[in-house]
């Protein structure tokens, strides 16, 4: 297999900004993930890449040579994806192996309940990976900093190399490489502050084919200048399949479950935000996949949208792709290890008082419906009998900028303000290594249809930006044949084991309705409408009279769908649509007939509203009903602590992040106490400050034993032996007497430096490392003992010369 990855590696620190700060941490910070591994996002990659390769065109240009357009090989806005411009995909660039990085810094940073803090703090692994910078505005006239100008800058170290994957869309000819390599070549800095020493960079195109790596970017001269002549710039694999012939329209049969697995971020867009902000959904509407499906299609030479299994398959609700949800994992009570969540009804609420759950389609005691309630705070739970069992999708921003596009030399964005100026807005995204589920609905043959033409699919890509840093999924079957449909889709999960029927119960005068997706209605006119169907539901009921069925009860939300034509470049019609997880409760006045029962039997298979071929309009029906949800309470998925990674050895990688943790805090526990014993010591017992600086210059030049012997003069020696500190009173000191002279803690620490690192080093080690191995333990323990004692002690006796200092002069 052949993969692509641009290397990045940082000769100078770098600035990669995220458009953010942290209060009273820093001014200016990077960009990391969760668990806080660094990244570079792709859309800047992308952005710096182009503009490297531009300056490599406007050379070849001037030289005469044929060369391939920029637009052609980068895409421009507004252009349909694969349709001969964008040649390549770019995703974030991140370290070696952050994947297996990422599951251990997920377990060393769970918190269990109880606990005061994880072993790990984000924050730690964030500073192993960068430092910050203070800088300040100079006044000209006086030399000295302007007030209020100090800000502080977080910057990524330098010789870190980060890897970002390239994926083409077909298969890239000579010239593409070429002139991407080239364009790598010229890229030399990114990120702010590139002239004032931040940001240079180091990147090379690299090609991996069966565990060998190919150097697409040598060192070039001027008298074998490579083509990059305008060709076609990919070789596109067309799939070729037998025809397919598909059953009928009518109700669904079976059912596919599918499953959708994060790679990069995604971006769903959702109708709301302010005019530079994209919010995105928290699950995936199935029209992405339904889009998908269609292209996949098409791309067959033998397929074309007129074909009558085309229009049936994807225009005519001939199948229904319903919303993947988020994915949850509980193999100690269910036999089966994945299962999709749904929206939690809106009929459910908490008690602010005590968090106890209650249901309004319940019975309620009085005292029960005077109690203060609110809505849950998670938005998709697994639902069983007197079980509710929550989880939350991940989500972040990311902040972007368009460039100013007269003067490429500006190289940002200028603001509103400036004609033509650029703009700056922000992309809130789902993260990835989150898990979707979710299904397809059709007969049997239909099923069998779709997963022979999508047999060579592997990877889609979702909502917006999808050549650069966000979108890419990885797609599989849940189930190897079509299901048979009874229940064994939404509702199966809904209920738990209490009421597994393949038919919704029916109840004797109540109906309760439960949407699992939104649902899209139209009023008389044609018009949309977020009204509940009701005229649709009794025709499905067979209900003539109007009072036959009536509204008792309603706990709704609504939203707006919108969505995206790419063949036409244009958006869809916002529908305003009833959201998912809204209960109706009806009355029922009068009998269903026969013709009422069937319907009522495919209710729930069929759906109700508009645009069912895209997942809208599922629900369910009484089922609900016998919940007994009030009295329990919420447990959550998101609070089981995470497994540890299968591995025989912890990475060196986490073992250097350890050690760096562990001298950190030594480092700031050795300080505090020089502080604390600064501060306990009379000014009149203080040492003067020509001993001070004498002792200061022993530690920079390592002579400290050897020049304290040689130490002459009784007034000296008097200011460093006439008081006694007592060190009962600090537990890191444990292996020297309860007390001692100035003198001889020099003494003791010229001589042997362990003496005061060891138990804080050790404890430390233990704490950080204990689901490690014990000679991975001892090991560290022995290296950061040789390597860093005299290092932590330096800084310890320097730290408090400074504070004993500062303790004289107040």
């Amino acid at each position: 297999m052949t993969n692509y990855v641009l290397e990045i590696k940082l000769q100078s620190p770098l600035m990669s900004a995220s458009g953010e700060g942290r209060i009273g941490l820093v001014d200016r910070d990077v960009v990391f993930d969760d668990v806080g591994l660094p990244v570079l996002p792709g859309r800047r990659l992308k952005g710096l890449w182009r503009e490297a390769y531009r300056d490599v065109a406007d050379a070849w240009q001037q030289c005469g040579e044929a060369y391939t357009s920029v637009d052609k090989i980068f895409g421009k806005a507004g252009q349909k994806p694969n349709d001969g411009s964008a040649c390549f995909y770019i995703g974030n660039a991140k370290l070696e192996n952050a994947s297996f990085l990422k599951k251990w810094l997920e377990y060393l940073q769970y918190r269990d309940v109880g606990e005061r803090e994880p072993k790990i703090l984000v924050e730690d692994v964030v500073n192993h990976y960068a430092t910050v910078r203070a800088q300040t505005a100079i006044d000209r006239h006086t030399g000295s900093a302007k007030e209020n100008t100090l800000r502080l800058t977080r910057t990524l170290k330098s010789d870190w190399v980060f890897r970002a994957p390239v994926r083409f869309i077909g298969t890239p000819n000579v010239e593409l490489q070429n002139a991407l390599a080239l364009g790598a070549v010229a890229l030399r800095y990114m990120g702010t502050a590139r002239t004032r020493g931040l940001g240079k960079v180091q990147c090379r195109l690299l090609k991996l084919e069966n565990g060998n790596i190919e150097d697409l970017t040598p060192n070039r001269n001027q008298s074998s200048l490579p083509s990059i002549a305008d060709a076609d710039t990919v070789q596109r694999s067309i799939s070729q399949t037998a025809p397919v012939v598909y059953s009928s329209q009518g109700t669904p049969t079976h059912v596919l479950r599918y499953r959708l697995t994060l790679k990069e971020p995604a971006v769903i867009p959702f109708a709301d935000g302010d005019p530079n902000t994209v919010v995105t959904r928290q699950d995936i509407p199935g029209s992405h996949l339904w889009g998908a499906a269609a292209w996949h299609y098409l791309r067959d030479a033998e397929h074309a949208p007129t074909d009558g299994a085309f229009r049936h398959t994807f225009l005519d609700g001939g199948l229904r792709f319903l919303t993947a949800y988020p994915e949850v994992h509980d193999r100690e009570e269910y036999e089966e290890p994945d299962q999709r969540t749904i929206c939690i009804p809106h009929s459910v609420r908490e008690f602010k008082e005590d968090g106890i759950l209650v249901d309004f389609t319940e019975t309620l005691t009085d005292a029960e419906k005077k109690k203060p309630k609110r809505r849950i705070g998670c938005r998709y739970a697994r639902i069983s009998t007197g079980n509710l069992e929550t989880t939350n999708v991940k989500t972040e921003f990311n902040y972007h900028h368009a460039r100013a596009s007269n003067d490429r030399r500006i190289g940002r964005a200028l603001g509103a303000e400036a004609t033509d100026g650029g703009s700056l807005f922000k992309y809130e995204s789902i993260q990835p290594d989150q898990c979707f589920q979710g299904a397809v609905l059709g007969t049997k043959n239909d099923l069998n249809n779709l997963k022979e033409c999508l047999k060579d699919v592997n990877s889609i890509k979702l909502g917006r930006s999808r050549t650069a840093q966000y979108g890419r999924a990885d797609f599989k079957w849940v189930d190897s044949d079509p299901q048979d449909l009874n229940g064994h889709v939404e509702w199966k999960g809904f209920i738990g084991t209490s009421n597994s029927t393949d038919t919704p119960p029916l109840l004797d005068e109540r109906l309760i309705i439960t949407t699992l997706s939104p649902v899209l209605a139209v009023n008389d006119k044609g018009h949309p409408d977020v009204s509940f169907p009701l005229r649709e539901l009794m025709d499905l009921l067979d209900l003539k009279t109007d009072d036959a069925l009536e509204l008792t009860a309603s706990y709704t939300r609504t939203e707006m769908v919108g969505g995206y034509h790419t063949h036409l470049r244009l958006p869809r019609q916002q529908h305003p649509a009833i959201a998912a997880g809204s209960v109706f409760v009806f009355k029922l006045k009068q009998e269903l007939s026969g013709k009422g029962k069937e319907g009522f039997i495919k209710l729930e298979k069929d759906g109700i509203g508009i645009r069912k071929g895209e997942g809208y309009g599922r629900i369910a029906v009484n089922r609900q009903h016998d919940l007994r949800l009030t009295g329990r309470i919420e447990t959550s998925f998101d609070e089981k602590r995470p497994e540890p990674p299968t591995a025989e050895d912890v990475p060196q990688e986490i073992q250097s992040l350890l050690q760096g943790i562990v001298e950190k805090h030594c480092a700031s526990t050795m300080q505090q106490y020089a502080r604390d014993i600064a501060e306990d010591m009379p000014k009149n017992k203080i040492p003067n400050n020509s001993l001070l600086g004498r002792l200061r210059l022993f530690i920079q030049q390592d002579t400290l034993k050897e020049s304290l012997e040689e130490l002459r003069g009784k007034r000296a020696e008097e200011k460093l032996t006439n008081y006694q500190i007592y060190i009962g009173d600090f537990d890191m000191f444990d292996a020297l007497p309860n007390q001692l002279t100035l003198y001889q803690l020099f003494e003791i620490t010229g001589d042997n430096p362990n003496a005061l690192t060891e138990k804080l080093i050790k404890d430390k080690v233990e704490k950080l490392a204990s689901d490690c191995d014990e000679d991975i333990r001892t090991a560290m323990i022995d290296t950061l003992l040789e390597n860093e004692s005299w290092r932590l002690c330096k800084d310890f006796l320097d730290y408090l010369i400074t504070a004993m200092r500062r303790k004289s002069r107040t």
